[in-house]
């Protein structure tokens, strides 16, 4: 399909409305990604920006906001001249998490779609002037229709935004709706966050309703729990669950502090490690001899909400299902299994039980109907025989792998029906509401059905992963690539998703990051996300040292409560951020080296009339001051009350 073959129709109102249909019948599948429409931004600018601030965007380069295809991909912004390095595909199957699925066009805007000069960006693209945003939304998912997900492509030099579809294997019927698109100019952090969630429907839309049972506050959903994994990582046993399960309501901890003994919701989660294979979700007698059923009933006799971790996708060759189910896995046109990831405890290193590259792990066809009636018994059996009520469903990206599907058609289409199937049971056979967390997932294709998800990817105990840092995998774990993301999809939260940005560390041990780190991480995490998740040891927690950097970051939470942040981004690793309140402001720094701001930028940027007398002061602030130039430490937050 091309565009000769659709119609478009504009709807202006406050923002811009343009709806794509199929003017004839084509029954031919696309074969690859569809272009769709180019527009040019200059006009854009000329014909819907008031004349008074179009001399401070015309002909001007921007910072750019792409984020990822999932939830994996880098959430932050882009400078003006500037362009994201390409990874180096050294374990090449890690392209499947970032790279947007389906055959790419060779070129777009007078570029070869791999040219690294080509901005990208997937469902939400925005171009920023200071404090003038551009957005511009696929929008078509939000009346309940199902429709090809969407990437845009940015040529700073032509200036111009170009429409592409992920549109692979799907036939078109005349007058079959493609695709609608919503543009729209905001000013502000909150000015382009309002209208998002004007757009999308934010907390007041009934597909955030259901969560509210794991919430205790009224005006915004906010969700807390304890996972396993960022202290065991998949080395869990029943001994050590029971025993962290034990400790958790008897310690300092922040779960304790802040959530149980203010009676919120509170999850525990039973992370990775559980199972006997990959895509064999039967409980690891070895490890678990109770099984999961008395595991799932000792979590909620403790009072808390029973969690587990399930990555529903996915498969290892060697695992029992594979071995008797072959043609359950997705294949490409030949014949070939389609790696969707690396492994190295997924997928085996070479021999019969590997067709791929060493450590492949595979997808499932989800096209096929016994896959669909496999997921559905497996959700059956985890909600209401075992008895888990909030579900993590991991590496959902997998469902959108472009393949030749059993049944034919496009991929969007069978992920759309699978991730309706495995949601569908909103509360258990007891009547119990049930939530589920998603991750790794597709933004675009899955906000309806799950609106609690990861909005980044994996944090980790350290800084940064260095040797993949080296490689540019921006899917890497790592606090500061989780932090980028995190602080980049603010905008989403509580508009798109209730945000979850992965995990606090508040610990001493098994920890490279330092305090500073520590307190940045758990501020971001609850000023700009909206899930507060802990993963540190309760059993070995420390009171003395501990309990008393807990007890600070638990006053800090009091202190900020009921405040909403926005940030502006001075670089990719710099931001001013403040309160709509305009009771706080502050600086965030990401970098190695310190960075300079202005007073009276500062703020500006915030929206607080400068004047000689206000005074700033520090609430946590990790800056010095020298006639009116605010330096901030590296990996640090500083936070102010202005008066």
């Amino acid at each position: 399909m091309n565009e000769s073959e659709i119609d478009v129709s504009l709807e202006k109102t406050d923002v811009l409305h343009f709806t794509y249909t199929a003017k004839e019948d084509i029954s031919l599948p696309d074969s690859s990604n569809r272009l769709l429409a180019t527009f040019k931004i200059d006009q854009l600018i000329k014909e819907n920006l008031p004349s008074e601030k179009q001399g401070a965007c015309l002909g001007k380069d921007f910072y750019f906001y792409g984020g990822g295809w999932q939830s994996w991909g880098f959430g932050g912004e882009v400078e003006p001249g500037s362009y994201k390095k390409p990874y180096i595909p050294v374990i090449p199957q890690w392209l499947q998490y970032t790279n947007f699925p389906g055959k790419n066009p060779s070129r777009v805007s007078g570029k070869r779609t791999s040219d690294p000069r080509l901005l990208k960006g997937q469902f939400v693209i925005y171009l920023r002037w200071e404090n003038t945003y551009l957005a511009v939304c696929s929008t078509g998912r939000v009346d309940g229709s199902v429709l090809p997900p969407v990437q845009f492509y940015v040529n700073r030099s032509r200036r111009t935004i170009t429409v592409c579809l992920y549109s692979d294997g799907k036939t078109w019927t005349k007058g079959e709706k493609v695709c609608d698109l919503t543009l729209f100019f905001a000013e502000g952090f909150f000015g382009l966050k309002d209208t998002i969630r004007k757009i999308y429907g934010g907390t007041e839309n009934s597909r955030f309703d259901y969560l509210r049972f794991l919430s205790s506050e009224k005006d915004r959903i906010i969700t807390c729990g304890w996972e396993s994994w960022y202290n065991h990582y998949a080395n869990i046993n029943q001994k050590l669950i029971d025993s962290d399960l034990e400790c958790l309501g008897k310690t300092g901890n922040i779960i304790k502090t802040w959530c149980l003994d203010q009676n919120k919701p509170t999850v525990f989660q039973v992370d990775d490690g559980w199972e006997e294979a990959l895509g064999q979700w039967d409980v690891w007698k070895e490890r678990f001899p109770e099984g999961m059923t008395a595991l799932a009933s000792s979590i909620a006799d403790k009072g808390y909400i029973p969690g587990l971790w399930v990555a529903p996708f996915i498969i290892d060759y060697r695992a029992k299902v594979a071995r008797e189910h072959r043609d359950w896995i997705l294949r490409d046109n030949k014949g070939q299994p389609i790696a969707a990831g690396y492994g190295e405890l997924w997928g085996a290193k070479n021999g019969p039980d590997q067709p791929g590259k060493k450590y492949s792990y595979f997808c499932l066809d989800l096209s096929n109907d016994e896959v669909l009636s496999y997921l559905d018994s497996l959700m059956e059996k985890i909600i209401n025989e075992w008895g888990f009520r909030y579900i993590k469903l991991d590496f959902l990206f997998a469902g959108m792998i472009y393949g030749a599907y059993k049944n034919g058609g496009a991929g969007y289409l069978w992920y759309d029906r699978a991730i309706k199937t495995i949601t569908s049971r909103k509360v258990n056979k007891k009547g119990q509401a049930v939530a589920y967390l998603g991750c790794g997932l597709p933004l675009e294709a899955s906000y309806n059905a799950l609106p609690l998800s990861r909005i980044g990817p994996d944090t980790k105990e350290d800084w940064d992963f260095d040797i993949l840092a080296k490689i540019r995998w921006e899917g890497r774990p790592g606090a500061l690539p989780n932090m980028q993301s995190t602080l980049g999809h603010a905008f989403f939260d509580q508009s798109i998703y209730i945000n979850d940005p992965d995990v606090i560390f508040l610990r001493d041990e098994n920890i490279s990051l330092t305090e500073n780190e520590k307190e940045l991480v758990a501020l971001v995490n609850y000023l700009f996300a909206s899930q507060l998740m802990h993963s540190d040891d309760p059993v070995d927690f420390k009171e003395e040292t501990e309990g008393k950097f807990t007890e600070k970051i638990r006053a800090l939470y009091q202190k900020f409560a009921g405040e909403e942040f926005g940030l502006v981004n001075l670089s990719r690793t710099s931001y001013i951020i403040f309160s709509r309140s305009k009771k706080y402001c502050g600086l965030i720094n990401l970098g190695n080296k310190d960075f300079s701001v202005k007073k009276e930028s500062l703020l500006s940027h915030a929206g607080i009339a400068s004047q000689a007398d206000r005074e700033l002061l520090p609430v946590t602030a990790h800056v010095s001051e020298r006639d009116g130039l605010l330096s901030a430490e590296k990996h640090s937050i500083s936070i102010f009350e202005v008066k």
